[in-house]
């Protein structure tokens, strides 16, 4: 059944027909002629807000978190994909701590580990996130966000009572164009849980994908009030045809027109909007997990290194030792390139579905780019949107990469998948802005010179957006944290000058963590 709002007083459908703000309050005018009051949300100052490795909000950011605010915490924030929905989202739920006791961010089951991660980074310990896995998991004592995968939610027996039970106040929902289908059991979950709770924030940078028919889930779960019905919605918004054998919907009858009527509660910015606040390099790092076949893999490299590093080795020249904690790490880095393969073809197929940039992605091992090329490929023959072709130079001369990388000018190709040391030399994708460095370089001089690829005389885009997969509890996380704290370093420096990356030191450094902290994520 889809979301209804009644009157408080007539009990009938509510349908808003008008809204004012009076002293911080909303008053609505329903079609029965009656007047609702509903509280509004304290405005908020994020003067303070910052991540706890330093990083503040940009400018557009922050007016993306007031604008939820303003709509009471109802509303679709649908930026272009890299501009930051996610933390928009935090902010309203941080800016309210009394009204929003705690909060569920409902996603897909791959972006659990990544939304645990962001809610802590952004909010503070005290806003740990717990992943719920089961129906009956216990909360733990104080914490104020959990996290759930669309498909585990419709399976809960009774989820009128686990929200209860949560006491939830706000609901996020993530990537909401997968709540597109209105009859489906995900979908029918969601609106469950939405039934219970005062305040939705959806997040999407397409919340259409095919037809203008999908968007009606997505806009009955933020404001039934103004979208009580399909039929209607589709009568009065779609445009809809006749192709011989039975009607199909197209897009929307009148954009312009529901832009104005959807205004105060769905905000869409693009890239080049917001270009003025973006750095010339955004890194932006993903979540996700070693899933069970390479893990268990992995935790016995990690357990073998410990070992030697620790406790082996005795007899072992300094040259011989160190070149076999490289093969260590050098093996665990390769296990989490495998790991991510899926979670990068996942990320891809958004990238390319919610924009129409291309996309750069570089590996260090071939079986991983080879396996990469394979599944995209797999997929493309079955999605237009992916292009042509899926382009690789990965392994290929100089003079060989030339004429591909002309190719991948074309408009018709949008992915390019690339070794990351041989080719970030005297490559030029200055007609690009977007790239995934898939794995990690041991010296980040070579990442940045990856990046540094889109960054040349005659570039179409004057920010380069760059995603790091990282594999959670992995070499990938614990190197990560050593390089963005030395990237603070340089950061705070009083002279401006650029970090010089000591690889030796890098490798040190990180050896003896994983050898003390690298298995925390397994208990020990």
């Amino acid at each position: 059944m889809i979301l209804k709002t009644r009157c408080p007083e007539c009990k009938k459908p509510a349908v808003t027909i008008s809204e004012r703000v009076l002293a911080g309050i909303l008053f609505k005018t329903y079609q029965c002629g009656h007047e609702d009051p509903c509280p509004q949300l304290s405005p908020a100052n994020f003067i303070d807000f910052a991540s706890m490795d330093g990083k503040h909000p940009y400018k557009f950011q922050t007016e993306g978190a007031l604008f939820g605010i303003a709509s009471n915490a109802r509303c679709l924030i649908a930026d272009e994909m890299g501009l930051g929905k996610t933390v928009q989202a935090l902010m309203i739920a941080w800016s309210c701590p009394k009204e929003l006791t705690r909060i569920l961010v409902l996603c897909k089951a791959g972006l659990k580990s990544q939304w645990s991660k962001e809610v802590t980074r952004w909010c503070g310990d005290e806003w740990m996130g717990q992943i719920i896995n089961n129906e009956n998991d216990s909360f733990v004592p104080g914490v104020k966000a959990l996290i759930l995968s669309f498909d585990t939610l419709w399976r809960f027996k009774d989820i009128e009572a686990w929200v209860k039970r949560s006491r939830v106040k706000l609901v996020i929902l993530d990537e909401v164009q997968h709540i597109k289908n209105g009859d489906s059991k995900r979908t029918n979950g969601v609106r469950e849980v939405c039934r219970y709770v005062d305040h939705v924030v959806g997040l999407s940078g397409t919340p259409i994908k095919n037809h203008a028919g999908e968007y009606f889930p997505i806009l009955n779960l933020l404001r039934p009030d103004l979208f009580p019905s399909k039929k209607h919605y589709d009568q009065v918004w779609v445009d809809s045809y006749w192709d011989g054998y039975r009607l199909k919907y197209g897009g929307l009858k009148n954009a312009a027109r529901f832009f104005e009527f959807t205004k105060s509660f769905i905000l869409r910015r693009t890239r080049a909007e917001v270009l003025p606040d973006l750095p010339s390099v955004t890194r932006d790092y993903k979540f996700s997990e070693l899933g069970p076949v390479v893990e268990e893999a992995y935790k016995d490299t990690l357990k073998q290194f410990q070992q030697y590093y620790n406790y082996g080795g005795i007899n072992d020249s300094a040259i011989q030792k160190s070149a076999n904690i490289l093969a260590y790490l050098s093996k665990m880095r390769h296990l989490t390139g495998i790991a991510k393969i899926e979670p990068v073809i996942d990320y891809v197929q958004d990238f390319l579905e919610s924009t129409d940039r291309k996309i750069v992605i570089f590996c260090h091992h071939k079986d991983v780019g080879n396996a990469l090329l394979s599944r995209l490929e797999e997929l493309r023959q079955q999605n237009p949107t992916m292009g042509r072709g899926i382009l690789s130079i990965q392994g290929i001369d100089a003079d060989a990469r030339a004429p591909i990388v002309e190719m991948f000018a074309n408009p018709e190709f949008r992915v390019l998948i690339a070794g990351e040391l041989a080719s970030s030399e005297g490559l030029n994708l200055q007609f690009c802005s977007d790239c995934i460095l898939m794995e990690r370089q041991w010296n980040p001089a070579n990442e940045e010179q990856a990046e540094a690829r889109f960054i040349r005389i005659g570039q179409t885009a004057l920010a380069v957006n760059a995603m790091y997969p990282i594999a959670v509890g992995t070499v990938d996380e614990f190197f990560s944290e050593i390089v963005e704290k030395k990237r603070g370093y340089c950061a705070n420096a009083v002279d401006g000058t650029d970090y010089v990356w000591e690889e030796s030191s890098l490798m040190q450094e990180l050896a003896e963590v994983l050898a003390q902290s690298g298995g925390r994520k397994w208990g020990w």
